[in-house]
């Protein structure tokens, strides 16, 4: 195959691969669920990896896809020969690697030198144990680079080394879409005090800062919260049912503020939350108060959309990273319309992740 390819100039992606993705027109793999346009590149030495992660994309993730690209055993093209395009392609903001092997190593930690500044590059590294190189010898032959290799590459060039696909995902659509915060500031707005204190643990054992806030800004939150909420950061409203304090005014006191770089929130209740709560027994489905819920929740959905609109804005006005967390996935309409809309939303502990490691590209740029 491969001299015959040579022979008349042919390029070839594989074999052994399974496909590719050009969002959103083309879908030439076995995974038919078809991800919304946005900027986010993947190049995957597993045809696994590069299509099935498709799945959760649509389901949960939202992430937007320009190219995904399963190179397969690199016959006559490879891992460079595709970075070298993506570098070049005005619709990829960022790239996703999923790495088995490096054969071209002086040139691909070149390319990725030069595009990690301009596109943040993602890693997750293969066969670091001998079980895993075990695994990846068996079906595709790789030789595989050491795991000292990729961490000397990330440490070198600023790419951010990760541990799983989801994790990859979910900072890539952090990257994505959000601006690159500008310090390490955090604040925290959240409907339970659990996750918050969670959240903050985590934040501040990374590198992260949970600040205290002023008595100044705390005295401008106080008079838009119940009497038993904190203002001090995590902003605990435990519990408001004032959605437009919750996700307007608050965020937009915080964000205009200069005592945080970033805002993560927490909590997210929409339709799909009443329609579980009407789940009763047949005598009751009749009900005059079912059907006030039932009819509660259909009206709220405008109204939330203009709330959520107000905080999509935001995140340009202020040019501050934004995050909404929550245990909803997309089959909640309000997790899909966010995500559509350049508002990352995932797991509490997920979002916290993905601006720990942003901050680590952005302090990272910083040093150069």
């Amino acid at each position: 195959m491969k001299e015959i390819a040579d022979k008349y100039g042919i390029k070839i992606m594989g074999p052994n691969c399974s496909g590719e993705v050009v969002a959103p027109l083309l879908n030439i793999t076995h995974v038919p669920w078809p991800p919304r346009k946005g900027g986010v590149s993947i190049i995957s030495q597993s045809g696994t990896f590069a299509v099935q992660p498709l799945i959760a994309i649509s389901d949960k993730i939202g992430v937007g896809i320009s190219k995904i690209i399963s190179v397969g055993n690199e016959v006559n093209t490879d891992i460079v020969d595709y970075l070298e395009a993506l570098e070049e392609d005005e619709d990829t903001t960022c790239i996703g690697l999923f790495i088995e092997t490096v054969r071209r190593g002086k040139k691909f930690i070149e390319m990725v030198e030069s595009i990690n500044p301009k596109k943040p590059i993602v890693i997750i590294p293969i066969g670091l144990t001998e079980a895993g190189s075990r695994s990846a010898k068996s079906h595709t032959a790789a030789i595989i680079s050491p795991s000292f290799v990729i961490d000397s590459i990330c440490e070198q060039t600023g790419a951010i080394e990760v541990k799983s696909s989801i994790e990859m995902l979910n900072l890539l659509n952090g990257f994505d879409t959000l601006p690159l915060l500008k310090g390490n500031r955090v604040g925290i707005l959240t409907l339970g005090g659990g996750p918050g204190s969670l959240m903050s643990d985590l934040f501040e054992s990374n590198g992260m800062v949970v600040p205290l806030l002023s008595e100044e800004l705390q005295e401008k939150l106080k008079p838009w919260m119940p009497e038993t909420a904190s203002t001090i950061n995590p902003i605990d409203l435990t519990y408001s049912d004032d959605m437009q304090n919750y996700l307007n005014v608050l965020p937009d006191i915080l964000l205009k503020s200069d005592e945080i770089d970033s805002l993560i929130i927490y909590g997210l209740m929409g339709t799909e939350y009443f329609k579980n709560l009407l789940n009763v027994p047949d005598y009751l489905k009749n009900n005059p108060s079912v059907e006030t819920m039932r009819n509660f929740g259909d009206m709220m959905e405008e109204f939330f959309i203009a709330i959520f609109d107000e905080l999509i804005k935001y995140k340009n006005k202020y040019k501050k990273p934004i995050i909404l967390t929550c245990y909803n996935t997309r089959k909640e309409k309000f997790v899909a319309y966010l995500q559509d809309h350049g508002i990352p939303v995932y797991f509490p502990e997920e979002g916290v992740r993905v601006l720990i490691r942003m901050w680590q590209y952005a302090k990272f740029m910083k040093s150069k």
